[in-house]
Parts: C-alpha cells; structure tokens; sequence
C-alpha cells in the first residue's frame, strides 16, 4: 500500500511540475457561481494521498490534498491554502481542473510568455523578490508546510 501511495504522489506532483517550475494562474468557482480569478500561483504541493478501493481490492479512485501558495504568501497566511481534491482532469498540458470536496472548482493555465506577456512579467518580478529573500522564504516553506502536511493528515 505505501508503494501504491507513494508511486501515486510521485506521479501527481509531477502533472503539477510545469505549473511550479514556469509559472500559472488559477480560477475558483463555488458551485456554480461566477469564476473568480485568484491570480498568479507560486506553487501547489500534494500533502496526502488517499486511494478508495472496490469490493475486489482494486483502487476504483485517488483523492489528493493540495496545498497552494499565492505570489505574495510571504505576506500572510491567507495566501495559501489546502484542498482536498476529489476529482481533477487534464484535457491539456496546459491545464487542469479540479474539484474539492466542497464542490468547489479551479482552473489552474500555465502562463504563456508570448499570450500573456504582463502575466509573464509579473511571475519573473515574483521569482526574483523570492530570491531577494530567499532565508525568508525558506523559513516561511518550512512552517507552511509542516502546517498544511497536518491540515491534510487530521482532515476527515
């Protein structure tokens, strides 16, 4: 079972990679109602993962928790948050969409330079400010994700 966790986070944290590495944006919508767009993510973690199995044994789905950060996390702990993802699809490279166990949805697009050059901009601008605090930062991953893992661990 712990291989088959293992393996499963492994292979979810890597969809996520590009959207960490190049840099995207994200939209929440709470059933149904208008799109909110929340702005430019500096990254997305999967914190747990949870296999559902069948009657034979066989896992039949996988939910995942993910903890997201928002440029400007370092600002305040409303800038990053964890979700438990029930159902997700990623027609595109380039995109996914998710659903939590609240119903809630997000996109997540990664940032094309040539599309979406202010877009672009203000990622490299954010990168660069992290890397001008880096100590501070990484004092600040360090705490998020030790609080988001149990976040994750304790939720039901």
């Amino acid at each position: 079972m712990r291989e088959f966790i293992e393996a499963e986070m492994d292979k979810i944290r890597g969809v996520f990679e590009p959207f960490n590495t190049r840099g995207s944006w994200m939209k929440f919508r709470d059933q149904g109602e208008d799109w909110i767009r929340l702005g430019l993510v500096d990254g997305f973690t999967v914190t747990r993962v949870a296999p559902h199995f069948d009657a034979s044994g066989e896992v039949k789905k996988v939910d995942f928790w993910l903890l997201f950060k928002m440029a400007g996390y370092d600002e305040g702990f409303q800038h990053a948050h964890t979700v438990k993802v029930v159902e997700w699809s990623q027609q595109d490279t380039y995109l996914i969409d998710m659903t939590d166990d609240r119903g809630r949805e997000y996109h997540v697009e990664l940032i094309f330079p040539d599309l979406e050059p202010d877009l672009a901009a203000d990622w490299r601008g954010w990168q660069k400010y992290k890397t001008s605090i880096a100590d501070r930062i990484a004092r600040i991953d360090e705490e998020l994700l030790a609080e988001h893992v149990q976040i994750a661990e304790d939720w039901e």
